[in-house]
């Protein structure tokens, strides 16, 4: 039964679903899934044409797999990209679309897999995402990376997974900066509308799972990136997230990207042309 009365910033349940439906903001009548099939025929164009270490083992869980793009140089800044999919859906098969624009730039790429929901929660799935770090950190000497400059990034419920990283305690492994693309600070917002009927998120989740609400443990620059086109809770969120990091005494960068909606907003950030790739470049000390 929907509720009525204000639920979250004047919003009632109406429009807090509205809000919150990331699928209604791709324009016109197209159907989101082209998105993820361009993310996946993306990868699998990465992989073809790039040296790839598939499918290498950072624990003993059967999704405990990562993918590595290295660089062609030795000693190469290594950004790890943690896909989205409302923590649901996806895996690495459709996240290592940037492969290109990263490793033509002397990046090394990490793409891992994560346990999903309804066979983990979202505490647990931020703790095994910690491990592949400290992993990654472990082992990417062997592939050309160097430990000592290891970023972040996330898209959408990705996003959500790098808050956690910089609020873990201990931190696995220190991170030199973070992209967080249409992802959000607070998931309050999400356990109040429809969203939750496949999520299950209770407040105690909420407050241990969402940026906005634990103190960071980690201390580096971080990017902020949302579509244009996005909902306005959506790109308030990502308002919020850049001034949170703030006023920690971290800087920040806020990126609302032209023309782009939630799908393709990290496809935008994937590109080498554009604004905020050579953002990204620029926190990693590339170019």
């Amino acid at each position: 039964m929907a509720t009525t009365g204000a639920l979250w910033r004047g919003y009632d349940q109406a429009a807090l679903d509205v809000q919150y439906n990331s699928r209604a903001t791709v324009p016109g009548s197209t159907d989101f899934t082209a998105f993820i099939r361009q993310y996946a025929e993306s990868t699998r164009a990465c992989k073809a044409s790039l040296r790839c270490m598939e499918s290498l083992r950072y624990g003993s869980a059967s999704e405990e797999l990562l993918d590595i793009y290295p660089a062609a140089q030795p000693g190469a800044p290594v950004m790890v990209f943690l896909h989205g999919g409302d923590w649901r859906s996806l895996s690495k098969e459709e996240a290592g679309f940037a492969a290109a624009a990263f490793v033509a730039a002397g990046v090394t790429l990490v793409v891992p897999d994560f346990a999903l929901v309804p066979h983990t929660t979202l505490p647990a799935m931020g703790a095994q995402v910690g491990r592949m770090l400290a992993w990654v950190a472990e082992h990417i000497g062997a592939y050309g990376g160097d430990a000592s400059r290891i970023h972040v990034a996330g898209h959408s419920s990705g996003a959500n997974l790098v808050g956690q990283l910089l609020t873990a305690d201990p931190i696995p492994h220190p991170i030199k900066g973070a992209v967080f693309i249409s992802g959000l600070a607070d998931l309050e917002p999400v356990r109040l509308s429809f969203r939750n009927q496949n999520l299950h998120l209770d407040r105690a989740t909420v407050l241990q799972a969402s940026l906005a609400h634990r103190v960071p443990t980690a201390s580096c620059p971080l990017i902020v990136a949302v579509g244009a086109l996005e909902t306005d809770d959506y790109r308030q969120q990502a308002r919020d997230t850049a001034h949170y990091w703030t006023s920690h005494g971290n800087p920040a960068e806020l990126h609302e990207l032209a023309g782009r909606h939630h799908f393709d907003s990290v496809l935008e950030w994937a590109d080498a042309d554009s604004p905020v790739f050579k953002a990204t470049l620029r926190m990693m000390g590339v170019r």
